[in-house]
C-alpha cells in the first residue's frame, strides 16, 4: 500500500511530488483507489522535504558497481585486521583491489543492469540520516527506513528528520554539486516551486 500526499486543485485531485505522480501513474485510467485521506498539518514542510529529496535524487549517480557499501567496509576491514595482525600495513592492498575488481565484473555478468529507483533511494538516505529500526531476517539483521506517516508525524516530530535527511542529502550527494548548504536549498525550493 502507497502512501502519498495530493493537493486538491480546480482540476482535482492532483499528485504532491514527483515521487506521488509516480505512484499515480501505475494506476489505469478508470480505476478505483480506495483510501484513508487525512488533512497534513504542514504542506509546505511535506513539499520542502520531498523537493530536497528529489533534487538530491537527480544528482545521485551509483557508484561501487554491485557491491554494497556495507560489503565493501567488511572487506577492507578484514584486510586491516590482517594487516595490524601481521605488523605490515598496506600489505594486502594490492590483493583487496584485485579481489574487489573480480567481484564487480562477475556480478555485472550476472546483473547487466540495474534499475535507479527513487524509493529505494528514499530509503538509503533515510536510514544513512540515522532514521531507521533494525529488523532479523533469514538474512541476518537489517537496517530498515522508520516509517514518517504525515497522518501521524506532527512539525516537532518531523523538524529533526528533515534537518538529519538534509544533512546526508548534502554531505553523500549535494555538496559535490553545490558551493553550500543554502545553494542547495534554495535549488530544492526552486523544484519544490515548479511542482
Amino acid at each position: 500500500m502507497a502512501e502519498l500526499a495530493l493537493i486538491r486543485t480546480a482540476q482535482g485531485l492532483v499528485p504532491a511530488t514527483e515521487a506521488d505522480r509516480e505512484v499515480t501513474q501505475k494506476w489505469k485510467l478508470g480505476q478505483v483507489v480506495h483510501g484513508k485521506f487525512t488533512r497534513m498539518r504542514n504542506a509546505k514542510f511535506h513539499g520542502k522535504f520531498f523537493s530536497m529529496l528529489d533534487l538530491a535524487w537527480e544528482y545521485w549517480e551509483p557508484v561501487g558497481g554491485l557491491i554494497p557499501r556495507q560489503e565493501m567496509r567488511g572487506i577492507q576491514g578484514l584486510a586491516k585486521f590482517f594487516e595490524e595482525a601481521s605488523g605490515k600495513p598496506g600489505q594486502l592492498s594490492g590483493a583487496v583491489a584485485a579481489y574487489i575488481t573480480q567481484l564487480e565484473v562477475d556480478r555485472a555478468e550476472r546483473f547487466p543492469a540495474v534499475d535507479k529507483s527513487r524509493e529505494a533511494f528514499r530509503d538509503w538516505i533515510t536510514i544513512e540520516a540515522g532514521h531507521y529500526h533494525l529488523v532479523q531476517t533469514p538474512d541476518g539483521i537489517r537496517k530498515e527506513r522508520k516509517s514518517i506517516s504525515w497522518a501521524s508525524m506532527d512539525d516537532t516530530q518531523f523538524e529533526p528528520l528533515y534537518r538529519d535527511v538534509f544533512s546526508a542529502c548534502w554531505r553523500l550527494v549535494l555538496s559535490a554539486h553545490f558551493d553550500n548548504e543554502g545553494a542547495a536549498m534554495a535549488a530544492a525550493d526552486m523544484i519544490g516551486s515548479y511542482a
